[in-house]
């Protein structure tokens, strides 16, 4: 074949995509012009790397995004919100199987939404609980109390007047959540505004179309395929004047309570009573608002709709709430006598704590409906589906620990010696703080005694050779574990993720008895034996909480200050704020949103502007992610003319595990393989000219994708060139110290990734259309000699078998 009159026919262009570390980064910018020959990253031999002649002309483009993940000084603050980032992630997470879930799918994503609108209260409530509980309505008491007097906030509190010093304090709540609210800004103003893909009426007619021809075909709308899905966020819509009104809601019951409380022991008011019942019912109307009632019959008729009316009316009562808290005289000291806490601050902690428990009941309920309708594909997600519940007891227990930690520190800081019992708190609070030690330890020895077991497991057997050195036998164990963690370490991390979320809910639901024990239903010595137990506990609790925040700002600190340690953070954050906000807006925006579209529109430009040019997206780790979800994007017509090589790709060991609903296996299967394969006159014209997919058996963050006659795995450890020693790990002449394993790096630098690259350029540059099958499938797990390399290859070339 005559690749010179070819490449003058046919114009080749290598889109790289890099992955997120600045390894990746480096080498996709700068490629290497010399190559490892043997040793390893301590010392070794290394050779110029010879062109291949034969090879057809490409011109190569590089997009470097690695820096959007990396981000400012500033980004660092986000630390202190991981919960609003993790629960933003469960509702990504929702196992949205095919058929018959559209119920199940609406009460998962309102069981999302329900845990973001609690931690919103749980937000605005902590800073309530500090100043207008502690400060004003405990400590700012006229008679002596356990506060210190030289304090200039109860000094003050004092000074002001109980009902107008509710008033005051309820603006610190106020004020905390405008300040949330402003980080909630449009991604757009982050990650700067990118050229739509597709106009707003044209998403929406596409949307209209796609949901039809579901229901047309009985399954289920595969998201990530309509166009215009990551500039249209429609699960974003009215998400943060939602969350607004909630905040504002919060503040407006705890300042009504307290009065209302006191004159309905008088005579009664009207006003109090009109006021309290409007707060439930528009707080009963944030709690169901949710996407379902964005369709065109409800478009009018759904008073969230109109969301400034309706974030002027919660605004509007909460001033109401504050002035009625304020203005009429009521003798304060008689209240207190009746409650030592704020009125209506306990009973507000324990609703929002049912309110999380029933959320994930729920949540759980419709991933066993959904998981157990599709046994097969639930045994191919993460914890049957699962994962998303498990994920959201984690993300509200930190939030917990964030609030018992700031409340337990307020407290301390307010009375003069620091004591624990000063002041009371929520029994949420000290819940949290009793079950946190308990969380580390209990936890702790678990994780231990598992790794202890998994060691033992993979204690060295008798050597197969006696002959054999200790290094080698090391050597050859070290290989083993390395395999054995890339294959059934994600499950792990998952397992202990679902150990972990167990132990908490099971200790947060005992130690919730104890106290109800504790209150004096149950004898005497059992009482106090409770007692003073959960004491002991919530004191432990509180020095380890003070502890782990201190540990939480100098981590902000660090990454602030250190690049290494932002760009470490970057690895995290580009997992983590992969997906548009979703479930709660005072989430990370997320950095897709300039990518993808980016993508999309090269790929279009390069192969609009010329019908000659094909195009070789060549993508690593994360960056295939980000290459996939733009083929989804762009127009089937011009798939044909793509071959995507990916390398290191985490699509199917994390994405189609955790995210089950949305990066769906149809949706990656339809890239390269036809809907209807056994009728010969479907249309092809959907179809990539190729894709071919590389990973390492002992790569954690890569697998298979589960595309037939896509993937192919790599023996690591191995020298890739050497037809003699690239079957063993063995030390020769050659290569007299060991290979080194390179896991999840340097599939860039693998001179087999020559072989391959070529034969995906050979295809794109064939005038003809491929055939249906893919021209490079996978090789064997483990490759078979050769009498001798080609003398001008550059590594093997790929066997023809079937999937991995």
């Amino acid at each position: 074949m005559d690749n010179g009159s070819q490449a003058r026919e046919t114009r080749l262009v290598e889109l790289v995509v890099p992955g997120i570390g600045p390894v990746d980064r480096a080498e996709a910018l700068e490629p290497p012009v010399v190559h490892r020959i043997s040793g390893d990253e301590a010392a070794g031999w290394y050779g110029a790397v010879t062109e291949d002649d034969a090879e057809p002309l490409v011109e190569r483009q590089v997009y470097d995004w690695n820096r959007l993940t990396i981000g400012g000084a500033g980004r660092a603050m986000w630390l202190l919100l991981l919960p609003f980032l993790l629960i933003n992630l469960v509702t990504w997470m929702q196992p949205r199987l095919p058929r018959h879930s559209r119920v199940s799918g609406w009460l998962y994503d309102f069981g999302a939404r329900l845990l973001g609108l609690s931690l919103t209260v749980m937000l605005v409530g902590v800073f309530g609980q500090a100043a207008m509980d502690q400060v004003v309505w405990q400590c700012g008491a006229p008679a002596r109390t356990a506060c210190g007097a030289e304090n200039p906030l109860v000094e003050a509190a004092r000074d002001v007047g109980t009902g107008l010093g509710l008033t005051l304090a309820a603006v610190v709540p106020l004020l905390v959540g405008a300040v949330m609210a402003f980080s909630a800004r449009d991604a757009k103003k982050e990650y700067r505004p990118v050229l739509k893909t597709v106009e707003g009426e044209e998403y929406r007619r596409l949307d209209g179309e796609d949901k039809e021809q579901a229901r047309e075909a009985g399954k289920v709308r595969r998201p990530l395929e309509v166009r215009g899905f990551w500039e249209y966020n429609w699960r974003a819509e009215g998400l943060t004047s939602q969350h607004r009104c909630a905040g504002l809601l919060t503040v407006a019951m705890l300042v009504i309570v307290p009065g209302l409380q006191y004159d309905l022991r008088r005579d009664g008011t009207v006003v109090g009573l009109v006021l309290f019942v409007l707060i439930l019912v528009l707080a009963a109307l944030m709690v169901a608002d949710g996407p379902w009632f964005r369709s065109v019959a409800w478009a009018t008729r759904w008073p969230p709709n109109h969301r400034r009316t309706t974030l002027g009316v919660c605004l509007g009562v909460t001033v109401s709430a504050m002035l009625y808290c304020a203005l009429p005289e009521r003798d304060w000291l008689a209240a207190r006598g009746s409650s030592r806490m704020l009125p209506g601050m306990g009973e507000e902690a324990n609703d929002v704590v049912i309110a999380q428990g029933v959320g994930v009941l729920l949540m759980v309920v419709a991933c066993l409906v959904m998981c157990l309708r599709d046994r097969d594909r639930a045994e191919r997600t993460s914890l049957y589906g699962l994962l998303g519940p498990v994920v959201a007891v984690v993300s509200c227990f930190i939030g917990w620990l964030y609030t018992a930690a700031f409340s337990l520190w307020a407290q301390g800081w307010l009375t003069p010696d620091g004591d624990p019992y000063a002041t009371e708190l929520p029994r949420a609070v000290r819940v949290i703080a009793a079950a946190f030690p308990l969380v580390v330890v209990l936890g702790g020895l678990a994780a231990v005694a598992n790794a202890v077991w998994k060691l033992w497991r993979r204690r060295p057997a008798a050597p197969a050779h006696p002959a054999e050195e200790k290094e080698d036998r090391k050597h050859r164990s070290e290989i083993n574990w390395a395999r054995k963690l890339g294959e059934d370490g994600l499950n792990w991390y998952d397992q202990g993720l679902a150990a972990l979320a167990s132990l908490i809910v099971a200790l947060v639901l005992t130690l919730y008895l104890a106290n109800w024990v504790g209150d004096g239903s149950l004898t005497t010595s059992v009482r106090r034996t409770t007692s003073d137990t959960v004491k002991q506990l919530t004191t432990l609790g509180a020095l380890a909480l003070i502890a782990l925040v201190a540990v939480a700002v100098l981590a902000v600190r660090a990454v602030a200050l250190r690049p290494e340690m932002r760009r470490n953070t970057g690895i995290a954050w580009a997992f983590g704020v992969f997906w548009p906000r979703a479930a709660h807006p005072f989430a990370p925006a997320a950095w897709t949103v300039r990518t993808v579209p980016e993508l999309v529109h090269r790929i279009e430009h390069l192969l609009d502007s010329d019908s000659r040019t094909r195009i070789l997206l060549h993508a690593q780790s994360m960056g295939s992610v980000i290459a996939v979800a733009a083929l989804w994007q762009i127009p089937p017509e011009l798939r044909p003319r793509i071959g995507l090589l990916t390398t290191g790709s985490p699509i199917g060991a994390v994405f189609a595990r955790h995210y089950p609903g949305y990066v769906t296996a149809e949706s990656l299967d339809a890239l390269v393989h036809n809907e209807d394969d056994g009728n010969p006159d479907a249309d092809r014209t959907r179809l990539l000219r190729t894709w071919v997919s590389i990973h390492r058996e002992t790569d954690l963050l890569a697998g298979p994708t589960g595309v037939r006659g896509v993937d192919q795995e790599w023996k690591d450890g191995v020298a890739p060139m050497d037809p003699d020693t690239g079957r063993s790990h063995a030390r020769t002449r050659a290569q007299p110290v060991f290979w080194p394993l390179e896991r999840h790096n340097g599939y860039r630098r693998d001179p087999r990734i020559a072989a391959v690259r070529r034969a995906i350029l050979d295809t794109l540059a064939e005038p003809a259309p491929p055939p249906s099958s893919p021209p490079v499938t996978p090789g064997p797990r483990r490759p078979t000699p050769s009498p001798a390399p080609a003398p001008t290859r550059r590594g093997p070339t790929p066997d023809r078998t079937g999937p991995v």
